[in-house]
């Protein structure tokens, strides 16, 4: 699911660009290539990286081997493992909050609008599977690094708050009723839709997300159980 947190990009680096002179396929800026070209490379191996290892095992040296540059030459880009965490996010957010914001402004009812998000979450899956694994995991490495939790708690989200802009709406003309919270609500429709694609993140199962994703919308719709 889409997390809207600020990353800075392009800040100015803390410690001065070295290469290293111990290998010859880690070098610095390769020539011709932009900064902006080197960070277009540079997000999806870390977001790969930080899926897969977490924040506290990955290392500038993992992310700039992936990309074939010195992890020296990467503090030309992120000053701090942090930056390039927060701008991995943002990175990742950008690829959903779109299609997230188009189901949730064009669906009829509050039903069409949720399942948009929710199918919207499974193609992001099975287009790349380390966006779940990235976004899933937030929740968790906040609790575990206070570094995090100082930079992204209390941050804006633009999904969480159209959400509940939505389900307060579907109150209000009786399309659901119940007394829930609106912050409850969003987590049980979101937390069930992350746990069905970080299960499957997790058993690294080769099915599309998409078929099983559809089978969680069944059974949220209250049509997976014969009427007895």
């Amino acid at each position: 699911m889409a997390l809207n947190y600020p990353a800075n990009i392009m800040a100015t680096p803390n410690k001065p660009v070295t290469t290293s002179t111990k290998s010859a396929t880690l070098v610095g800026r390769p020539r011709g290539s932009s900064k902006e070209d080197t960070i277009a490379r540079l997000l999806p191996a870390a977001r790969q990286l930080f899926a897969e290892k977490g924040y506290a095992q990955t290392t500038f040296k993992d992310v700039g081997a992936a990309i074939g540059i010195s992890h020296a030459a990467l503090y030309s880009y992120f000053p701090a493992k942090l930056d390039l965490y927060l701008a991995t996010l943002a990175d990742t957010q950008a690829l959903l909050l779109p299609y997230y914001l188009d189901a949730i402004a064009n669906g009829g009812s509050l039903r069409e609008r949720i399942v948009g998000v929710l199918l919207a979450s499974a193609d992001a899956h099975d287009r790349d599977s380390s966006i779940t694994g990235l976004l899933a995991a937030v929740p968790i490495e906040i609790r575990r690094h206070p570094e995090l939790n100082e930079a992204l708690i209390g941050q804006n989200n633009d999904v969480i708050e159209a959400l509940k802009g939505i389900f307060a709406e579907a109150k209000q003309t009786g399309e659901i009723q119940t007394e829930a919270s609106l912050d409850n609500l969003v987590t049980a429709f979101l937390g069930g839709g992350v746990g069905v694609a970080l299960f499957q993140y997790g058993m690294q199962n080769s099915d599309s997300l998409r078929e099983a994703m559809d089978v969680y919308v069944t059974m949220i719709e209250g049509l997976i159980f014969r009427a007895e």
